[in-house]
C-alpha cells in the first residue's frame, strides 16, 4: 500500500504530523527526475505520511538526540540548528567547504548545566554549548559554539585501543603504534560529551566557555561494560548505545546469543554511577522512553506526554520495522509499517521531541 504525497505546508509539511513526535524517518527517492521525499512514521499512533520536507531535500542534514538537526548548504557553507516541530532555526558560523563527513553523527551540548564535580572545581566556569559532529570512519571532531562562535574547529584524537603488535623478529623496535579507534557512540550528559573507548573504559570530552578558542580536553575512567549473565557459557555478542535522560547518563545494552545478531536474547538499561565509577542495571526508567536508530543513535523523551510506553527501549535498526521491549517485565512487541516502503536513500532516523 503507499501513501500519497503531501506537499509542505508546515515545520515538518503537516502540522498534525508535527503533534505526533517522535517520528521514524524514512528517507527514499523517487520519480524521475528522482526527487527525495519522507515517509514518516509516528510511533505513538502508528500513522504514516509521505512528505516532502524542503529543508530535509535541499540541504545536507544531521539529526541529534536532542530534538534538534544540524542543516548545512553545501553550496553556500551556511550552517543552522533547525527544530522541525516549530521551525525555529539557530544560525550557526559557516562552515568552510561546506561538507561533512560521509558518515558522522550529531550532538548538541545542554546549554545550562554545570560540569559534574568529578569533571572540575566548583569554581570553573560552565562547559562551552556546543554543536559536535563527530567522524565514525575516521579519529576527527568538528565543532562550533552555539552562540558568539567564530568558526568551525577541526580537531582529532588518539584513542588507545589497548592491543599492541610485536614487531617482526630479530628487530628491537619493540611494539608497533596501532592506528587510533574511531568514536562510534557517544552522548551528551551536563555539557560533557561521554564516549565507550573500551569495553572497560569511558572517555568525556568537554570545553569550557572561557577559553579564547572552544577546544576539547578529554580525561578517562574504568568502567566495565555489562554483560549477559547465563547459567552456561557462551559466546555473546553485545550492541551498546550512550544516551542522556533526565540529567544522567544511560547504558543501554543488547545482548545476541552465538554469532548471529538476528535474535535479541536481552535488553539491559544501565545508569552511571559516578561515585563508584560504574554502570548500575535499572528495570525502572520512569516516564521515560529510550529510542534506538542506527548508528548508535540513542535518545530519551517523555512516554506519556508522546503516546509511548513508559519504561521501553524503542529500536529501528536494520529493518524498517520497530521493536519495542519491556525493561521490567521483559516482554516484547513489534510494530510493522502500515505502507511499503520503498528503497531507502539512507537509514531511518528518528525526530525526537
Amino acid at each position: 500500500m503507499e501513501s500519497k504525497l503531501t506537499e509542505d505546508v508546515g515545520p515538518l509539511a503537516a502540522a498534525a504530523v508535527a503533534s505526533s513526535f517522535p517520528l521514524l524517518v524514512y528517507d527514499y527517492e523517487h520519480g524521475d527526475p528522482p526527487e527525495i521525499s519522507q515517509t514518516v512514521l509516528s510511533v505513538a499512533d502508528g500513522s504514516m505520511r509521505t512528505i516532502r520536507v524542503p529543508e530535509m531535500c535541499d540541504y545536507t542534514c544531521l539529526e541529534t538526540p536532542q530534538g534538534l538537526m544540524l542543516m548545512v548548504d553545501t553550496a553556500s557553507g551556511s550552517c543552522w540548528l533547525w527544530n522541525p516541530q516549530t521551525g525555529e532555526k539557530t544560525a550557526l558560523p559557516s562552515m568552510n567547504g561546506g561538507e561533512l563527513p560521509d558518515h558522522c553523527r550529531c550532538l548538541v551540548s545542554d546549554t545550562i548545566s554545570s560540569p559534574p564535580n568529578w569533571v572540575s572545581d566548583d569554581d570553573v566556569d560552565h562547559p562551552d554549548s556546543l554543536v559536535l559532529v563527530y567522524d565514525l570512519t575516521r579519529p576527527e571532531l568538528l565543532f562550533c559554539r552555539i552562540r558568539g562562535g567564530a568558526g568551525w574547529v577541526k580537531q582529532s584524537y588518539d584513542i588507545d585501543v589497548g592491543i599492541e603488535v610485536p614487531a617482526a623478529t630479530g628487530e628491537d623496535e619493540g611494539p608497533i603504534p596501532t592506528p587510533s579507534a574511531v568514536i562510534s557512540d557517544m552522548a551528551a550528559v551536563q555539557g560533557v560529551f561521554y564516549y565507550s573507548e573500551s569495553r572497560d573504559v569511558i572517555g568525556a570530552l568537554f570545553s569550557f566557555a572561557d577559553d579564547p578558542e572552544p577546544r576539547l580536553e578529554l580525561v578517562t575512567f574504568d568502567a566495565r561494560l555489562p554483560t549477559l549473565a547465563l547459567d552456561a557459557p557462551q559466546l555473546t555478542v553485545t550492541k551498546s548505545y550512550l544516551l542522556e535522560s533526565s540529567r544522567e547518563l544511560f547504558l543501554v545494552c543488547l545482548f545476541y546469543i552465538g554469532c548471529t545478531v538476528e535474535r535479541i536474547e536481552e535488553v539491559g538499561a544501565y545508569v552511571m554511577d559516578f561515585t563508584e565509577k560504574e554502570w548500575c542495571k535499572v528495570t525502572d526508567i520512569g516516564d521515560a522512553a529510550f529510542l534506538l536508530g542506527p548508528g548508535c543513535f540513542a535518545a530519551s523523551c517523555a512516554a506519556a506526554e508522546h503516546g509511548l510506553k513508559s519504561g521501553c527501549v524503542y529500536l529501528a535498526d536494520d529493518d524498517n520495522d520497530v521493536h519495542i521491549f519491556h525493561l521490567k517485565d521483559g516482554t516484547r512487541e513489534l510494530v510493522k509499517p502500515t505502507q511499503d516502503i520503498p528503497a531507502l536513500s539512507r537509514e531511518p532516523f528518528w525526530l525526537v521531541p
